[in-house]
Parts: structure tokens; sequence; C-alpha cells
């Protein structure tokens, strides 16, 4: 089967409407720009001009929202977002190259319907899968989910006084609305794996995020007991090394290390343009940490025109990276193209 099936959108709300429209405007210009050319519509123009447009053809049915939902589906496992990588089972695999086992695993657990097809879901309430993908050798299982949040902005602080004299603080928040994609992908070829989650409100919620989509598939793919974490601490150091020998192939901007008994220390350079390294005393206390400690933090600027192994580097520009070693989570702060993202991480995992 080499075709995906859009299956019949659902009934969407006004506010979907709205929000889904507020989702793909809020992306690169570039970005939008892609998706008119996309659909045969006029390019030029400021966003708000951009905005008329895409409104215009929905409201003329010369655009579905089900392809403002494929389009974004397309950009957002690229853009800011957190990555664990694993290793695959230790048993044979071959099974699940077969489509028509996973075909009735799905089945099994009401899910057969999702297989090579794409339901367009907007902002389901719970965390909802809304793709299987089985082709190429490759296994891509996405989720969706709606998330609102409160965010604090002290710039619409207020600050009044009672009848009776008594000072008041009102501390301003702002209601923000998004939406989580959530997508494990098993390479069944290589036997390694990646759940990506776009980018959420808090750093601490990732885990839970993970936890909620493992309970999601345990049915038919148990993923915390087929597959194992890869602890990235060590990619941390084999950068740092690479760059004290000349041969960098991202700047590290910050570096921390951990102690066996907890205590850290880091190192960062005055600017992101800057290396951590460079000065004597630096260098030596980050190379005697290196020896004993644990990677536990690196802030890097991934670099382009080098080319450290056999899989060519597609950076045309620098690629901001954190490789979160005591959550096992490589984070990108800000978008990229697929095959940055799928470089980097290539890289991180053959240096761990």
């Amino acid at each position: 089967m080499d075709e995906i099936t859009l299956l019949e959108p659902p009934a969407y709300t006004e506010d979907e409407r709205q929000a889904l429209v507020d989702f793909v405007l809020a992306l690169r210009k570039s970005y939008v720009q892609e998706f008119l050319r996309r659909v045969d519509l006029p390019i030029a123009g400021a966003k708000p001009d951009l905005r008329e447009r895409v409104q215009e053809a929905l409201d003329e049915e010369r655009l579905t929202h089900a392809q403002l939902v494929e389009f974004l589906d397309s950009v957002a496992p690229w853009g800011k977002q957190h990555v664990f990588l694993f290793t695959g089972p230790r048993t044979d695999v071959r099974i699940w190259r077969d489509v028509d086992h996973v075909r009735r695993q799905l089945e099994r657990h009401g899910v057969g319907n999702l297989l090579n097809a794409r339901l367009p879901l907007i902002l389901p309430e719970k965390l909802t899968l809304s793709s299987i993908v089985q082709l190429d050798g490759t296994l891509r299982v996405t989720a969706v989910q709606k998330r609102e949040y409160a965010e604090r902005a002290p710039q619409h602080d207020e600050e009044k006084e009672t009848e009776e004299g008594a000072t008041v603080i009102l501390k301003a928040y702002m209601n923000h609305l998004s939406r989580t994609l959530v997508a494990f992908e098993w390479n069944l070829h290589a036997n390694t794996a990646m759940l990506q989650i776009t980018q959420l409100p808090s750093d601490t919620l990732y885990q839970q995020v993970a936890k909620e989509y493992y309970e999601l598939v345990s049915g038919w793919l148990d993923i915390e007991k087929m597959f194992g974490l890869v602890d990235i601490c060590g990619a941390i150091r084999k950068l740092h090394e690479l760059e004290e020998a000349g041969k960098s192939e991202a700047r590290a901007h910050g570096i921390q290390y951990r102690t066996a008994h907890g205590r850290r220390l880091a190192a960062q350079s005055a600017s992101p343009r800057e290396s951590a390294l460079g000065e004597g005393v630096i260098n030596s206390a980050m190379r005697s940490i290196a020896k004993k400690g644990t990677g536990h933090l690196g802030n890097f600027y991934w670099l382009p025109k080098v080319q450290p192994g056999p899989i060519p580097n597609p950076l045309k520009g620098e690629a901001h990276v954190y490789v979160v070693g005591d959550k096992s989570r490589v984070n990108f702060p800000t978008p990229n193209s697929e095959d940055v993202v799928r470089y980097v991480l290539q890289r991180v995992r053959e240096l761990s």
C-alpha cells in the first residue's frame, strides 16, 4: 500500500476552525506561503493579507479545514520539539514489517481504520491517535491533543488600593491554546526509534505526555517494555572532546557535568556566537570534570559545512540544540527542516 487514505473529518467546532487558522498563520511566513503555493493561492502580501486569503478560500469552499490540518501535521514534527531516542527490541522485529500483522494487531484493538490513513483532528480534548503509517520499513504512529495553559503576563499587572487604604496587587496571566502533536517512529530495518513531542509550556510535562502516549498504544505496542531509552549523556562529553581537539561539529555555548554525588560544574560562553571553551582555566576544569562526571546538559549550535561521517550534513546554517542528558531528551528550541532534525538526532545517537 503506497497511499495514505484521508478519513472523513470529524465535525469541527467553530472554535476549532478558528484555532486551526491561527495555528497555521502563526507559522513562519515562508511556511504559510509554501502552503498557499500548494493550494494554488497567491503568496504575496503581509501575514494579515495571507490570513484573509485563507479565510476567504475556506468560506468559498475552495479550501478545506482538512487541508490545513494536513499541512500543519507535515510541519509540526520538525518545529520546536523535544525528542526521546530509543533502541529497538532485542527480539526479531521482522514480523512488524508485515503490514498484515500490523493490521491484525490494530483491528484487535479497534484502531485498524487508522492503518496507512490519516484522521484530520484539530483539538481533541484527550490524546487521540490520528494516524498509523507502516510504509518502507518504518512504523510511525501520531497522536494529537488540545492543550490550554496560563502564562504570567507581568506587563498587565495592576496595583490598586481599597477604600480602607490597603494595597491590592493583581497579577495577570494570559490564557493560551496550543495543539500538541506526539509521534513515535520505529525504523524497522535499523531497529531504532524516537518519540517526538511538540513544544510544551512546561519542562515537567514531557515525561507526563510521554507516559500518556505509552498508555494510549500499550495494547498493541508496549513501548516501555519493548524499547530502551538511549543514554545521551555520552554525546555531551564526546562533542566537548571533539571541540577541544579542533574537530567541532557543534559549538558549545554551554556544557554542564554532574558528579556521582550530584554536584554540578558548568561553563558558558558570553554569547551564543562564542564557544564556552577557549580559556585555559575553563578548559582545564571542564576536562577534569569530564573524566569523572556525567554529561548533564549541553547547549550546542550544530555547524554547517562539517562532515563527520558518511551521512551528508544538510545544514545550511547553524541549528540550536540542547542535549538534555539527565532527562534523555534532545530539544530543538527553534523550527528546522526534517532533514536537519533527522541528521542531528542520528549524530546524537552515534555519539552517545
